[in-house]
């Protein structure tokens, strides 16, 4: 199927067919709604029979990823890329004009084709934009040392605020460790010392014992998270989750309908050295456990990782991207959860105006003392 027809397609299915408007998902929901006459959609998902979205072999997944044209795993679609600041994002074919999500700059549009990576599901929104607005105010007004033209940027500009599917990478793995240790085993000796006034007094001093240890121990992994954007700070995705991915829906694009959804910056592979990372942790503190004793001191371990598999997802957020004063900042809004993290500016007169009354504060105190 061509771009076009694939876009025709995509169009149609989309289109209200009682007054020719788009429909758009309606977070919260399980169909599409016309915001002109109402007319509602319902999505058909199509889970397998035990209800959970497969994750993929990640050798099979990475063979596929080879220019990336095993249709099973890639789809043609149009990816508009920020100038600016380097996002790229999946669109809609209706639009034609927009700002990025990211960084608020215009976008320029040209309708090119691209065949990127098929995702394996996503958690659909479920809060909407009034809801998420109102969680975006009530953070920016319980902010400290905020300026007072920050706030007013959240009264007069909630056009800003974008709902986006962010990129992440799902990692399952089964592992066997073998690992060469030592457990420590705490006791007490009495001694003897001289305090402050030159008397003698005894005290227990802790010394350790030290026994040879060496074992294995079996780990499996589900779900090890890692964001696949460079477009916000790696912190962002760890501030406002955890994320539960036993709401996944199989992709569907009717899911995308009026959201922005971009795509990943941060391959399979590089996502992969993160998870093993975290996994490496993890099985470092099995192993601590296993060894057992007061303390632990590990010298070797060599983890034969198994079954690695993986899911390509995406995870839905409210994003309000806005420049002050030269310097662009980013709020974010989990759209599962309604947990809200971002960046702000200080200002430099409120903090030095504390500072100031604290002084004359203690000036006054210690004349009244």
């Amino acid at each position: 199927m061509s771009f076009e027809e694939k876009t025709s397609e995509i169009e149609q299915g989309l289109k209200c067919q009682s007054c020719g408007a788009i429909l758009t998902y309606q977070p919260g929901t399980s169909y599409l709604e016309c915001s002109y006459c109402g007319t509602r959609n319902e999505i058909a998902d199509q889970l397998p029979e035990d209800g959970h979205i497969e994750s993929t072999d990640y050798k099979v997944f990475g063979q596929a990823m080879e220019g990336v044209a095993d249709e099973r795993y890639s789809y043609l679609a149009e990816v508009v890329h920020c100038s600016n600041c380097g996002a790229n994002s999946r669109l809609n074919p209706h639009v034609t004009a927009d700002l990025c999500a990211f960084c608020a700059s215009p976008l320029v549009i040209d309708h090119q084709q691209k065949r990127i990576v098929k995702p394996h599901g996503l958690v659909p929104f479920s809060v909407d934009y009034k809801n998420a607005f109102g969680l975006l105010t009530q953070w920016a007004g319980k902010i400290w040392f905020a300026p007072n033209d920050f706030k007013r940027i959240f009264n007069s500009r909630n056009d800003r605020l974008k709902g986006v599917y962010i990129p992440f990478w799902s990692y399952d793995a089964d592992v066997h460790s073998d690992y060469v240790g030592s457990r420590g085993e705490y006791y007490y000796v009495t001694r003897t010392r001289r305090n402050s006034d030159g008397e003698t007094e005894e005290y227990e001093e802790r010394r350790t014992n030290w026994y040879p240890a060496s074992g294995s121990i079996y780990s499996q992994f589900k779900d090890i998270v890692i964001s696949g954007s460079t477009s916000l700070p790696e912190k962002f995705s760890d501030k406002i989750g955890p994320w539960n991915l036993g709401y996944l829906k199989p992709f569907n694009e009717q899911y995308l309908s009026g959201f922005i959804a971009e795509t990943f910056s941060v391959d399979h592979v590089k996502a992969a050295e993160t998870a093993r990372t975290i996994m490496d942790r993890e099985i470092e503190r099995q192993v601590e456990n296993d060894i057992g004793g007061d303390t632990q001191d590990i010298d070797s371990i060599d983890s034969d990782f198994k079954s690695i598999k993986l899911k390509y997802i995406l995870l839905p957020v409210w994003l309000s991207a806005y420049q002050y004063k030269g310097k662009s900042y980013q709020i974010m809004v989990n759209a599962f959860n309604g947990k809200v993290y971002g960046q702000r500016p200080y200002s430099f007169w409120k903090i030095a105006f504390l500072v100031l009354a604290i002084i004359i504060v203690l000036y006054l105190l210690s004349f009244m003392g």
